[in-house]
């Protein structure tokens, strides 16, 4: 599969570079049915590897899941241990509430399970210990709730995680000595003692987030068939995975977390408001420090209209900015760093937009407080016979050193 979809994300790659060249070589821009191609093409690119990722991430987990516990399909039957079977059937006693089959809640029972609670706090589920079952109750919920985090979190997957016990304000030391520095004195001579550093400290709050009501029929429920942690961490992630991510990237701080492209540091700005140039990549490339770059940390982050945008871009040579990954799981590249499509950054090319990020995103920090919080309410959609699931995430984040990442910004 893998292999089918590298080699027709490289012909298309072949054909979109064919339509550039071949203006090039007439000394035009691209005609309006070349970029309508184009655009097409790159659409697909990007489709395509989103595709190959997705399908990657999946294998692995199910390779992990079927180590942990064994499968049941149409063509085979595997052996489940006991420990196990209950775990699951626990679980769906959680969820089923009042609608709990009567060997749901016999499972539950006998490894100590309390089905009936309506709040699931991940990492306190019960008293009963892992060889019981109960680690593999919260295992698979949670981590769907982070995997699916992972997918749609693309600035949380680069920056410095910070998880606490608490929400209590969490003060980060900031300093800049970089207007100081060194001198030579005479022998006996005094210093200069008026060069102090500015110390500083930004502050990581917690703000709450829900992923809104998921409402869930109590048939979808009952049925054994689905693996229902997997399902309702996914819906749950996914919800609370987007909207971080937008205030991780645009957040104004305040009654937001500050997002990493308000906080960057102006790094260049392009010669005209409809463009960016090579040059102009190359001059934001350089305006980050070099011990910042050579951080494995280091990216651009761009939204999918501005990475067409750079596919197209060729240096005096007429080779391309643009460097295309083969392996699945692996970004696409710009200078050899890695290009993270994030759709939360600005992407019109209109006066003073930030187009291009890159940097070191590690300085990012995002503080998550406490685990996530997972709520079963049986009586909103009674009348329905639905049941419905909320989760809470207390998270914050800021750019603790702005100058680690900068932008480039059109006129």
């Amino acid at each position: 599969m893998f292999k089918h979809l590298i080699e027709k994300r490289l012909k298309l790659n072949e054909d979109s570079k064919a339509l550039l060249d071949k203006a090039a070589a007439e000394k035009r821009e691209l005609t309006p049915e070349e970029q309508t191609a184009f655009d097409a093409m790159h659409a697909e690119i990007q489709s395509i590897k989103g595709t190959i990722d997705r399908a990657a991430l999946q294998e692995a987990e199910e390779r992990a899941l079927a180590e942990s516990r064994g499968r049941r399909t149409e063509t085979t039957v595997e052996v489940v241990p006991n420990a196990q079977v209950d775990a699951s059937l626990a679980f769906r006693a959680w969820a089923c509430g009042e609608h709990a089959t009567e060997e749901m809640i016999a499972a539950a029972q006998r490894i100590g399970f309390r089905y009936g609670r309506r709040e699931l706090e991940t990492r306190a589920l019960s008293s009963v210990t892992a060889t019981q079952g109960q680690a593999s109750i919260p295992d698979e919920l949670m981590k769907a709730f982070v995997e699916v985090q992972k997918w749609y979190g693309r600035v949380r997957n680069v920056a410095t995680v910070v998880p606490t016990v608490t929400g209590a304000p969490l003060p980060f030391p900031t300093v800049d000595d970089t207007a100081n520095t060194g001198e030579i004195v005479d022998d006996g001579g005094a210093v200069t003692t008026s060069a102090d550093p500015t110390f500083g400290a930004v502050n990581l709050g917690a703000f709450k987030y829900s992923s809104k009501a998921v409402i869930v029929p109590v048939e979808l429920l009952q049925d054994s068939s689905m693996n229902l942690p997997v399902y309702l961490g996914a819906a749950l992630g996914t919800r609370i995975g987007r909207k971080q991510n937008t205030d991780f990237t645009a957040g104004a701080g305040t009654t937001l977390p500050f997002g990493v492209q308000v906080r960057a540091a102006l790094g260049k700005t392009a010669a005209a408001t409809n463009a960016i140039t090579f040059d102009e990549v190359i001059d934001l490339f350089h305006s980050v420090d070099a011990a910042y770059r050579d951080m494995p940390s280091t990216a651009f982050m761009v939204h999918d209209t501005v990475a067409a945008y750079l596919r197209k871009l060729k240096d005096s040579q007429n080779r391309y900015l643009w460097e295309m990954s083969l392996l699945a799981g692996q970004p696409d590249r710009v200078f050899g760093k890695p290009v993270i499509v994030n759709n939360d950054v600005d992407s019109a090319f209109s006066t003073n937009k930030r187009l291009v990020l890159f940097g070191n995103f590690a300085s990012y920090h995002v503080r998550d407080a406490g685990a996530p919080v997972f709520i079963r309410a049986d009586e909103l959609r009674v009348l329905n016979h639905q049941v419905v699931f909320l989760a809470f995430q207390r998270s914050d984040g800021n750019l603790i050193d702005t100058t680690a990442v900068r932008y480039l910004r059109t006129a």
